[in-house]
């Protein structure tokens, strides 16, 4: 038996398993990380624990028999949008993309480059990893000084301990506002404007790029053959979109976690700074497409807040009970409708200060209709996002993330969006599955990305919800009076 092992160095957990050439999995296994919050913003996590992560994973492999030498290839997922320090002198806390130290430097770069979305097609923002490079070049100048290299994705840094080279992919690189679109190389006038160090960013190098093999070192620290290839893998965002199934031009899938998205593949063409400001666009493994993600900040949370607000706090089973309780009213809640935005929103509009808010109660309304509400106005929003992107086929949604384990709201979101939606079971291992294919392409186990999505990942057992037309018709009336609900109460937020 010869396997492929991913490493999905994420946020929560570094996550491992092994591969066959029938995409069979086998060895999961996982490694909580710590992370590092300062009430200024900082947020950081330690590159070694990435590392060492690596190495556990991998010698409960050899522990349960794995032979170093079944394994021909290793690949990754990781965590994008991230600053870190390659250095010979020290080991430095890795600044995660969620962390907001550097907003001074983001207005000073988008005043110095105020065209950069043209080239980079996203905007600066405090996230940025740019940005965070001058906040360290100048709150942190020794450490800018003794970096060697940049890399900007946690799995770059594995790779770099296994292969001593520095190295990123071209999905993870279009986070960091320095790499041309188009082009998907280092924009040296944004380098040059900015005064960045061309020489400490990474080289750029695609997917399905082999990076070398294990060095003698990274061999006995790890126990993997030194034979064993390394390939560069992607950021999180296009692993996961492979592992959705989204290939081909206008596949779409959902994403529902805490917060959520919805991505596309779209043709990358077109002028760059025409598109909407509240997308990112990704590069994808594919050339000649990108990956269009709009981010949304009330998903998964607002669930979490109406279970929370909707049951009895002493219910052991929160979730299950809430379930039950949606289920006694008719879709359409009694003519309720909830806007979601408790957290501000960035799709399908951009403000910060938009709140949440109930309309249409009446004297019949009860706790099951306002429970209800809650999910309704959550799918509307996810409709409004996708209609953005005037998707006009039948061909069916994938719905990820822990979202999708509620069949009432995976039957709503069909009924609401009036398309069949596909639910892939055991999501948790969807990014490695679908980073999997750099190294079977280049194995030979596969000839194309689309081969694989169509013959290993379409045939991953999942559970297909159909719209009831009946139901249908109801959300389409309540859509309407919803798409009023926001501007009307716009002025209110101000």
């Amino acid at each position: 038996m010869t396997y492929v092992a991913v490493f999905d160095i994420g946020t929560t957990a570094v996550k491992g398993i092994l591969v066959d050439k029938d995409v069979q999995i086998t060895e999961e296994h996982s490694v909580e990380l710590a992370t590092f919050l300062s009430e200024e913003g900082m947020i950081e996590q330690q590159p070694e624990d990435w590392w060492e992560a690596v190495i556990h994973i991998a010698s409960l492999w050899w522990e349960n028999g794995i032979s170093p030498d079944s394994i021909r290839a290793i690949t990754f997922s990781g965590q994008m949008e991230d600053v870190i320090s390659i250095s010979e002198a020290n080991t430095y806390h890795a600044i995660l993309y969620s962390d907001t130290r550097a907003g001074k430097e983001a207005e000073w770069i988008n005043k110095q480059c105020p065209k950069i979305r043209s080239y980079t097609g996203n905007n600066v923002s405090a996230s940025t990893p740019l940005a965070k490079m001058k906040w360290l070049e100048n709150h942190s100048p020794d450490q800018y000084a003794n970096t060697k290299k940049f890399v900007f994705s946690s799995k770059d840094y594995v790779i770099y301990k296994l292969t001593n080279e520095a190295v990123t992919d071209p999905t993870t690189a279009a986070t960091t506002g320095i790499m041309d679109l188009k082009n998907r190389s280092w924009n040296e006038a944004i380098s040059q404007t900015c005064r960045i160090d061309e020489e400490k960013l990474p080289k750029l190098l695609e997917a399905d790029s082999v990076i070398g093999t294990i060095t003698e070192k990274a061999g006995k620290r790890t126990g993997f053959s030194t034979s064993t290839i390394v390939m560069n893998g992607t950021g999180d965002a296009g692993a996961t979109t492979l592992g959705a199934g989204a290939v081909h031009e206008n596949d779409c899938y959902f994403y529902m976690g805490t917060t959520g998205w919805l991505a596309m593949v779209e043709r990358n063409e077109g002028q760059l700074d025409s598109l909407s400001e509240s997308h990112f666009n990704l590069a994808f493994v594919e050339k000649s497409h990108r990956i269009s993600v709009a981010p949304l900040l009330n998903v998964g949370n607002v669930h979490k807040w109406a279970v929370q607000l909707y049951t009895d706090q002493n219910t052991a089973h929160k979730y299950e009970t809430f379930e039950a309780l949606i289920e006694k009213t008719e879709p359409g809640s009694g003519g309720v409708l909830f806007l979601p935005y408790l957290n501000g929103e960035r799709n399908p509009m951009i403000d910060p200060q938009a709140k949440g808010a109930y309309w249409g109660m009446t004297p019949q309304t009860e706790r099951k209709d306002l429970a209800r509400a809650v999910l309704e106005g959550v799918t509307f929003s996810l409709k409004q996002t996708l209609e953005m992107y005037d998707l006009d086929d039948q061909r069916t949604i994938t719905l990820i993330g822990g979202g999708s384990k509620s069949s009432n709201w995976c039957q709503m979101v069909s009924d609401i969006m009036n398309h069949p939606i596909r639910v892939p079971l055991n999501s948790a291992y969807l990014p490695s599955i679908g980073v999997a294919s750099t190294a079977f392409i280049e194995l030979g186990w596969c000839e194309s990305y689309q081969e694989f999505v169509n013959t290993f990942v379409r045939s991953i057992p999942s559970k297909n919800y159909m719209p009831d037309q009946k139901r249908a018709e109801v959300y389409a009336a309540q859509y309407e009076t919803f798409k009023k609900l926001y501007p009307a109460l716009q002025s209110v937020y101000k």
